[in-house]
């Protein structure tokens, strides 16, 4: 029934007209409310569903983490000589693809896993030896040196300064952040007074770095250097236990698992047309896809390619992996990123892995 302006107007003046208007007002609460209550039920089931699915996702994501511990505990107790490699079970992408597809359905598994090696990267707090007394690693020192000197002289970089002096300033204010002290290392660094001084102060940390985003903050350390060779993918913060609530970074970088642009840097300058020669060796595979070469010391590559690498820089051995583990369901996705440090307990002899970080990524 259908009541237009007028209609109503008429009700609103007689008695029956407001007992009438008041019932059919009653009516349409009633109606309202139950219309209502179907809204909020359907919107409860949807919600339920969704919240399942992030559920279902977020556990089927973490799942690629404990199986990456299993692949990793595995790999340890299986290789005697004790080397980590890329052409390893843990480092060959179709490896873990057997496993994932070895796991029945609905056992909760993710639909992409990938293993890197945290250790094929330069560690940033190697740089200073003792935080505490500033004291730095010269090798170190050296090799970032020439990581930042490649980059601000190439021609695509921007820059008013002198690439020496640019690059020697950027190392000392690294330096100057993670040591205690507030004594400048170099001429042109700087210490909290100068951090406090910006328009957004903040302090400097004092203290080995945290987290590898943490190096825009430093002077000197422009987005421009920072993204120009991705940074986060060869630089990591991470280092080894070292003693209860304890961390040291020993800064040896594997050989073995080192990106093409890290692995040159551990070359010795005059010697770096030698690179493709360690890659083929390096990366030679057998009919498997296994590793051809003996990987297993630097001695192995001495042999092969010659006395070339810094060896205070160098080692073919990890401990910490970075895990990257995604699960999709429909057309949600969802990434979940752990690092991993590989231990052996003194007494008992048994291999773990232990979660040291752990972040969604998306």
């Amino acid at each position: 029934m259908h009541y237009n302006i007028s209609t109503i107007r008429k009700f609103i003046s007689d008695q029956k007209g407001v007992a009438l208007l008041m019932a059919i007002g009653s009516v349409a609460l009633m109606l309202a409310a139950v219309m209502q209550a179907n809204i909020d039920a359907k919107y409860a089931i949807e919600a339920t569903a969704v919240t399942k699915e992030r559920h279902e996702l977020t556990y089927n994501a973490m799942s690629g983490i404990i199986i990456a511990q299993a692949i990793l505990i595995k790999d340890i107790s299986d290789n005697p000589k004790g080397y980590d490699a890329l052409c390893e079970d843990w480092g060959r992408q179709d490896k873990i693809n057997e496993v994932l597809a070895a796991l029945p359905p609905g056992a909760g598994k993710p639909t992409k896993l990938v293993i890197s090696d945290e250790i094929g990267k330069i560690q940033v707090n190697a740089l200073v030896m003792d935080a505490k007394s500033g004291k730095v690693n010269s090798a170190q020192d050296l090799l970032w040196d020439r990581a930042i000197r490649d980059i601000v002289s190439a021609p695509t970089y921007e820059s008013d300064s002198d690439i020496l002096n640019e690059t020697r300033s950027i190392i000392d204010c690294i330096i100057d952040w993670i040591d205690y002290n507030d004594e400048l290392h170099g001429i042109n660094s700087v210490e909290s007074d100068y951090y406090e001084g910006l328009d957004t102060p903040y302090k400097s940390r004092n203290n080995y770095f945290t987290n590898i985003n943490e190096l825009l903050l430093v002077k000197g350390m422009s987005n421009q250097l920072f993204n120009a060779v991705g940074i986060p993918n060869y630089v990591t913060v991470y280092g080894e236990a070292a003693g209860k609530d304890k961390v040291s970074y020993p800064g040896q970088i594997n050989i073995n698992t080192a990106d093409t642009g890290v692995l040159r840097l551990l070359i010795k300058e005059g010697d770096e047309d030698y690179l493709p020669d360690v890659l083929e060796f390096r990366d030679e595979r057998n009919d498997d896809g296994g590793c051809m070469n003996d990987l297993s010391s630097i001695g192995a590559y001495k042999s092969a390619v010659g006395n070339i690498f810094y060896n205070d820089l160098i080692t073919t051995r990890s401990h910490l992996f970075r895990v990257d583990s995604t699960a999709k369901i429909k057309q949600t996705t969802k990434t979940v990123t752990a690092i991993l440090l590989r231990k052996q307990d003194a007494k008992t002899k048994r291999w773990t892995c232990e979660l040291i970080s752990y972040k969604d990524t998306r």
